[in-house]
């Protein structure tokens, strides 16, 4: 059996607009997941990384035809789901007998939805894919059924089946290091607000998240899952030595969730020597971190960490179901500071009921607490997540374009998803861009980006930024 892999090509440019020069190109670790799973069970796989290769969606379909794949899988995230479909429409056009499936957060929300709206889909994953395509796989080889494909919706007898969901994996370590060698290793790198190298990777040290965030769809579901250290060890060699990695991102929705498990990591890191030939980056929350544990992590050669605010108003943190408190973000904001590891914070305007005073006041936090980097999104309310269910009881949904739902509507064309009542769309595209001219445009910011520059595209790219923010209008 052939398998063809797609990362559909959702560029920068349509994602992020003007900011797209400073967007990441990260590896589809998904994809390279399930090829991993594939390939350790016998089927030939490859994997279109289009954005990473800049493939075009003819392209893509021509190497469909040329190689006769049995089996197309695509990623579909909800803001590319029209990238996704053109893939799928395209695949079947240049091979009519070929099987398509799709797998991702989207489908796993809207399995019989996005099978009833695209003809050309034939099966959708729910959930972890690894286990799914391995069985799909012999499925289609006539080794097993379709019902007894876990986490599957399918097709049949012009009837869509959604097979029971398949129960989380709990040991991790159980899948195959991800399919890397498919993949163009030298087109990746961070976004640059979390990168100092040219090239940068990333390794998934951890599935799941208990927390109630009311804007977060979990795919993985609650219960974390880590990979034991020694396989991440294992991972970050292999990217060291292999592909000359100077910069990871240790992949986790809160990787400092379980403290056993992050001091364990940090010691291995330190023991192996790993902590003296790469830095890393990683996400994690204001209440699951202490003096502790940073100091450790900084001696395991963190660099930075990103932290989730989200808003400088208590009542809508209150109401998001963030689980903090102001003063947790800036008493550990200065702890972070004074133990030198660098901070990106995460904020969201245009929450729901959120008042203009109340997006102020998320500026304004930003300002005080003077990350290395902020990033201000438009909040869109994701299928799935309780805030797509506050969105639709107000009655604010304004778009049903699923590539309307991305999160940088201020510099992008289209319509913005989600607008609080009292609230207009021109005002929160207006903000999203204000606020980072606010936060930016600053004597002290743009000092700290001068002394920090150590190379001439460095340079270029902090001007490209800096004069990006100065022509960009707000009005």
């Amino acid at each position: 059996m052939k398998v063809l892999l797609v990362n559909p090509p959702y560029l920068p440019e349509e994602r992020y607009g003007n900011l797209a020069a400073f967007g990441p190109t990260n590896e589809p670790l998904g994809l390279a997941y399930i090829a991993g799973s594939l390939e350790a069970s016998g089927v030939e796989v490859k994997i279109a990384d289009a954005p990473a290769l800049r493939m075009s969606v003819e392209e893509i379909g021509n190497w469909v035809m040329r190689d006769r794949f049995d089996l197309v899988g695509v990623t579909m995230l909800t803001p590319m789901y029209h990238r996704s479909l053109e893939v799928l429409r395209r695949a079947r056009q240049s091979f009519p007998t070929v099987r398509t499936i799709v797998g991702g957060p989207h489908p796993t929300v809207l399995p019989e939805q996005t099978l009833e709206e695209i003809p050309e889909l034939d099966f959708a994953v729910i959930g972890e894919g690894e286990m799914a395509a391995v069985e799909l796989a012999e499925a289609l080889e006539g080794k097993r059924s379709l019902d007894s494909v876990a986490g599957l919706a399918f097709r049949k007898d012009g009837n869509i089946v959604v097979n029971p969901t398949r129960p989380p994996m709990k040991n991790l370590d159980q899948l195959p290091l991800p399919a890397r060698h498919l993949l163009p290793m030298d087109a990746y790198r961070m976004t640059r607000s979390r990168t100092q190298a040219e090239h940068s990777y990333t390794v998934s040290v951890a599935r799941g998240c208990p927390f109630r965030c009311a804007y977060c769809f979990r795919t993985f579901g609650r219960a974390f899952r880590p990979h034991s250290p020694a396989r991440i060890i294992q991972e970050m060699s292999l990217l060291v030595d292999q592909y000359g990695a100077k910069e990871i991102n240790l992949e986790a929705d809160t990787i400092t969730l379980n403290r056993s498990f992050i001091l364990d990591l940090c010691r291995a890191l330190v023991e192996s020597g790993l902590s003296r030939r790469v830095q890393w980056t990683c996400e994690s929350r204001v209440d699951t971190v202490d003096e502790e544990i940073l100091r450790a992590m900084k001696d395991a050669g963190c660099w930075q960490v990103s932290y989730g605010v989200e808003s400088g108003s208590q009542r809508l943190l209150d109401l998001i179901e963030k689980g903090i408190t102001l003063d947790q973000v800036e008493k550990t904001f200065a702890l972070t500071k004074k133990l030198g590891i660098a901070i990106r914070a995460f904020f969201m305007l245009g929450l729901p009921t959120e008042i203009r005073e109340e997006s102020w006041q998320t500026i304004r936090l930003a300002r005080k607490l003077n990350a290395e980097w902020s990033q201000f999104t438009i909040t869109v309310p994701f299928p799935g997540t309780k805030l797509y269910e506050l969105a639709r009881a107000e009655g604010a949904l304004r778009s049903a374009r699923w590539a309307d739902f991305k999160t940088y509507g201020g510099w992008t064309e289209g319509e913005l998803v989600y607008v609080p009542k009292g609230r207009s769309a021109a005002e929160l595209k207006s903000l999203q861009r204000k606020a980072l001219k606010s936060f930016y445009l600053r004597p002290a910011v743009f000092w700290r980006f001068l002394k920090s520059i150590r190379s001439y595209e460095q340079f270029r790219e902090a001007a490209r930024g800096f004069f990006t923010l100065v022509k960009t209008r707000t009005g």
